[in-house]
């Protein structure tokens, strides 16, 4: 929420009480008057507190986006670790692996050969 807009309506609001309590108040001037002072204190003394909490609550939010970028590091951190340990851990199995794709590609092809030698002898 918009924090101008909430305080023009907190203002908005503030102005049109007073004005119907003054226009509907029974009481005299003074003790009128009294009552307002005592309710300009007291709202002064919650605007205050909401200031306060407000202030809590940046800081709270501040802490808590700090401690995220701070884990999201780590996170990556380990991640990016992990990642090499299993590149490290794969690459001699997948060497293997094209070594022997290699090996049955190249018996393949001395079978091919063979089959093709033994067609040609027997024609």
């Amino acid at each position: 929420m918009n924090f101008k807009l909430l305080s023009c309506g907190l203002l908005v609001g503030l102005v049109a009480g007073a004005s119907a309590t003054l226009l509907s108040t029974p009481q005299s001037g003074q003790e009128f008057r009294g009552q307002i002072k005592d309710k300009k204190e007291n709202w002064s003394e919650h605007m205050l507190e909401v200031q306060m909490n407000l202030q809590q609550v940046k800081e709270s939010i501040h802490q808590v986006s700090k401690e995220g970028k701070e884990s999201i590091s780590s996170v990556i951190e380990e991640l990016k670790e992990s990642i090499q340990s299993w590149k490290q851990e794969s690459d001699p199995a997948i060497k293997n692996l094209q070594d022997e794709l290699a090996a049955i590609q190249a018996t393949m092809e001395e079978l091919e050969r063979t089959i093709n030698q033994d067609e040609k002898q027997t024609t």
